[in-house]
């Protein structure tokens, strides 16, 4: 693997890294960047080509081995790396990782045997919030994340990083029209959408039987799930709470909604 010394903060092979915090939407950019030793480990074992790697000379021999062999890394002097990137910046590791055409989950849907679960995002807006949603559907085994237009770039560094990488290995779709994508997989593949709202109307979490294949529909962090979307959905599902309490956060009452619905792979 070539490892390669730079002293030129101006080098253009480091354009990637330059400025990221003033850069962090990523969005429509070819590359994206992880940040850590976990993450830039995490982009090495996942579907994702690694365009570079930059390490601290602190990190350098550490980490430097463990990389794949045609991987070029690229190593700053440690003080010098927060003015590269700049923010502080202290976890010694950063890549570049190559966007792929993502996942189609009409394939994903028809391939899964048994149970199939999937979280659909219209338009959570917090990046933050979204990470946790991945981070979370990982662990209960659902199978995909979709999320709209509006939604967060799925690889931006806020994303990646809250969500501890597992958006490199579970499959997060953005979708240019989210409804009707869900729509196509409802009528062609028998995928049923479950609504979540605060309706004390709807029926409660745990009296709810769910299909065999799913879609669980996630609100909005300020207005929860708009009425279209409610009525487009085939089923209305809410977590009871006591009168006068304020809904819960997005993320934690997707926690809420899967640890309930989600059928964990063995």
């Amino acid at each position: 693997m070539p490892v390669i010394p730079l002293d030129d903060l101006d080098d253009p092979r480091l354009a990637i890294y330059r400025n990221l915090k003033a850069t962090n939407e990523t969005r429509g950019l070819p590359l994206f960047v992880v940040e850590g030793e976990k993450l830039v480990l995490s982009l090495r074992d996942s579907r994702y080509p690694i365009e570079s790697v930059l390490l601290s000379d602190h990190h350098a021999d550490r980490i430097a081995p463990s990389l794949p062999g045609d991987v070029t890394a690229f190593v700053v002097e440690h003080a010098r790396i927060s003015t590269l990137v700049g923010y502080n910046f202290h976890q010694g590791a950063l890549a570049a990782g190559r966007r792929l055409p993502p996942i189609d989950p009409g394939s994903l849907v028809e391939t899964r045997p048994g149970m199939v679960t999937l979280v659909a995002c219209p338009v959570v807006q917090n990046p933050e919030n979204l990470g946790t949603i991945v981070r979370t559907a990982d662990v209960f085994g659902v199978d995909a994340v979709l999320v709209g237009p509006t939604c967060p770039d799925p690889l931006s560094r806020r994303v990646l990083r809250v969500s501890m990488g597992t958006v490199l290995g579970l499959p997060v779709i953005p979708c240019d029209d989210l409804a009707a994508r869900l729509d196509r997989l409802r009528s062609d593949l028998g995928l049923r959408l479950v609504a979540t709202v605060t309706d004390p109307h709807a029926t409660p979490i745990d009296r709810f039987e769910r299909p065999e294949r799913l879609a669980i529909v996630m609100g909005s962090e300020a207005h929860g799930l708009a009425p279209s979307w409610v009525d487009r959905c085939d089923h209305r599902v809410t977590i009871p709470m006591r009168p006068g309490a304020e809904s819960l956060n997005v993320a934690v009452a997707a926690g809420i909604f899967l640890h309930r619905l989600a059928v964990p792979r063995r």
